[in-house]
């Protein structure tokens, strides 16, 4: 896909056969048809440094956590002009609630996970998790949410209502992102050449019932 300086991250929206990525070099959040591969839509915003991105395909709200400037950009359809909303310290991941009315962001800066109210525009919680906090996802099952914690080598479970850790697991060294599956098995993937033969590693994690 042409046009996007320095892509970071990509979602797909399958009710709208969609795909939006993030360019961070040129402050855009671009969307293109994923039948065509045709550029179908563009938010750029000055000075911005987008980076995480998640899609809520019940609505087609997209948001982007803006790592330059500590916010979300949020996109909605047939918008063009975005909506910014604060978010923790260095947001590089942000990931929707299961009913689409917060949103979680990994804070790389302080080593939080940030619970943000998207009605109302603020943050309601920090939540300290390990130093840096790079990649989260959300388990629609539970509402816990998965903080990839890089330079503290772990995983932590948390409970954004409580605004608690239940559980922090090791991983191997600088653990990069994680990804979760709707049976409740998680991706860790540890960026750091550490197995036997100096590859990288995939730790997996099975969360437990709801």
């Amino acid at each position: 896909m042409p046009g996007v300086a320095h892509a970071r991250e990509i979602v797909v929206d399958e009710r709208r056969d969609t795909v939006w990525a993030t360019a961070f070099g040129s402050g855009s959040v671009v969307a293109f048809d994923s039948r065509t591969y045709r550029e179908v839509g563009r938010v750029t915003v000055e000075g911005a440094g987008p980076t995480g991105l998640a899609v809520d395909e019940r609505t087609g709200t997209v948001l982007a956590s803006d790592f330059t400037n500590d916010r979300l950009i949020q996109v909605s359809p047939g918008s063009a002009v975005p909506r910014f909303v604060p978010a923790g310290d260095g947001p590089l991941s942000v990931s929707f609630s299961a009913n689409g009315r917060t949103a979680c962001t990994a804070g790389q800066g302080a080593g939080t996970v940030s619970v943000v109210d998207l009605r109302k525009g603020v943050v309601t919680r920090s939540i300290p998790t390990g130093e840096g906090a790079k990649s989260v996802a959300a388990d629609s099952r539970s509402g816990r949410v998965l903080a990839v914690n890089r330079l503290a080598d772990s995983v932590s479970v948390v409970d954004p209502r409580a605004g608690t850790v239940v559980e922090t697991v090791a991983t191997e060294a600088l653990p990069n992102h994680v990804h979760l599956t709707q049976d409740g098995m998680a991706y860790v993937l540890d960026k750091s050449a550490s197995g036997p033969a100096g590859e990288d590693r995939i730790t997996r994690i099975r969360l437990g019932s709801p």
